[in-house]
This record gives C-alpha cells, sequence and structure tokens, in this order.
C-alpha cells in the first residue's frame, strides 16, 4: 500500500485533531495535559 500525505489547516477549535482521528484512527493527543484540558497542545 502507498502512502497518503494530507495536510490540514486551520484556527482553533475547527476539528482538525478530530478530522486525523476520524481518518487515521490514532489518537494524536498523547498529552496528559492535553486529555485533561480537551484540547492539543503539542503534535
Amino acid at each position: 500500500m502507498k502512502h497518503i500525505i494530507i495536510g490540514t489547516a486551520g484556527h482553533i477549535d475547527h476539528g482538525k485533531t478530530t478530522l486525523i482521528k476520524a481518518l487515521t484512527g490514532r489518537e494524536t493527543d498523547t498529552l496528559k495535559e492535553e486529555k485533561d484540558r480537551g484540547i492539543s497542545i503539542n503534535l
């Protein structure tokens, strides 16, 4: 299978992290503070 590269752009709370999770099935918010606060801090 070939790799597909996808780029995203958007302002705060526009669903970038949710989109990546939906496309890949992977959780990108891995830091405890990100999970506690429900926001992406470090990608």
